[in-house]
């Protein structure tokens, strides 16, 4: 059974988690659309694939899978599993156990207004939100919103295009940078996050909480697990109320008072879940084990409390030979894979 990681980008180490719990024989393939990607490193072959937002890209995620006799896929991009998500049956249909939420839950979690209803919905604690710049200038007149308020994109990630505004020009002006804006109250206080990990029908197996020190770009960089019943709660909640299937990834911020409130919700690995698995939750061990038909029974809170995580900067790097040359052919013009001779001399970072 060899697994296909979908969108690699920069996390190689996925692919040494999952490593140890396959058997020599099977190989794990990553994607992404462009040779130049650190996690390809890590990986036994390296895929290029269309665009995403391309009509061509399933089909060659299909054509990969074929090709390459996967029996496991996951995904590790917000959009990317927003456009597999659709193809669970067809994947289904070849043989293929993609570990993604439903069509229907992965669009809810990647559009934070839908996000925002649905959790609203469930009862759970969510800032208040708005996607029309006159409806919060009037919750503003109101005495309903107040400065400063958090100006971000529906559909964003990694934090990109999101703003603080202090005042109502800087509200506006964010307001006006990029399409599909909504605006959120803010919310201060300490962040912690979970790493939940649920079964391919949707019931918990595992959720680990994290207090969260550092993170730059979206990208948790200084972490320590630890024990907290009330954001182990409000995670199966979460879950259960989005639908999720394979890892899901939650931010919080606890208030002054001790109340905690969720900012975003990622059906997928969070660039934090390395201190969850330093910990011992090892969730690559456990799709391994579901891809292989054996059971996992729930084992909620099953991690080390008091693990940290820190994480440096690596190089990798060397003599590129003729690399060049095969980056200079034309782009294919179907939609077939194209395989990537993986090695580290030929990698460089990607935002996939």
């Amino acid at each position: 059974m060899n697994l296909l990681l979908s969108c690699i980008g920069k996390r190689g180490y996925i692919a040494d988690y999952f490593r140890p719990h396959l058997l020599p024989s099977e190989k794990i393939v990553g994607t992404s659309n462009t040779p130049w990607t650190p996690g390809f490193a890590q990986c036994d072959r390296g895929l290029l694939m269309p665009p995403i937002a391309s009509d061509e890209y399933a089909p060659a995620v299909l054509e990969a899978c074929r090709r390459y006799e996967i029996g496991g896929l996951l995904s590790l991009y917000d959009p990317d599993v927003v456009a597999l998500s659709a193809h669970r049956e067809a994947f289904a249909a070849i043989g293929v156990m993609a570990i993604l939420p439903s069509r229907t839950a992965a669009e809810t979690a990647f559009d934070k207004w839908l996000a925002f209803l649905a959790l609203r919905e469930a009862g759970l604690p969510v800032p208040d939100t708005v996607i029309s710049l006159a409806r919060a200038q009037d919750k503003l007149a109101a005495g309903r919103f107040r400065f400063p308020l958090v100006v971000k994109p529906r559909k964003g990630f990694g934090s990109a295009n999101v703003f603080v505004a202090h005042t109502p020009e800087q509200l506006e002006a964010f307001f006006g940078y990029a399409e599909d804006m909504l605006v959120q109250t803010f919310v201060e206080g300490e962040e912690y996050n979970i790493d939940g990990l649920a079964d391919l029908d949707s019931r918990v197996l595992n959720i680990v909480v994290w207090r969260k020190y550092l993170s730059r770009l979206g990208e948790t960089e200084q972490a320590v697990t630890v024990q907290d019943d009330e954001l182990t709660s409000l995670g199966l909640q979460v879950a259960n109320a989005l639908g999720c299937v394979g890892p899901m990834d939650v931010d919080f911020v606890r208030g002054p008072g001790g109340e905690s409130t969720i900012l975003d919700v990622n059906l997928r690995f969070g660039g934090g879940y390395p201190v969850s698995h330093l910990a011992g939750a090892d969730f690559p061990g456990a799709f391994i084990r579901l891809l292989r038909g054996l059971e996992v029974q729930p084992h909620i809170g099953a991690y080390q409390r008091g693990v940290c995580l820190l994480k440096g900067v690596s190089v990798m790097g060397g003599p590129i030979g003729g690399f060049m040359d095969w980056l200079s052919q034309p782009e294919q013009d179907h939609p077939s894979p194209v395989e990537q001779r993986v090695s580290p001399l030929e990698t460089r970072p990607d935002s996939r």
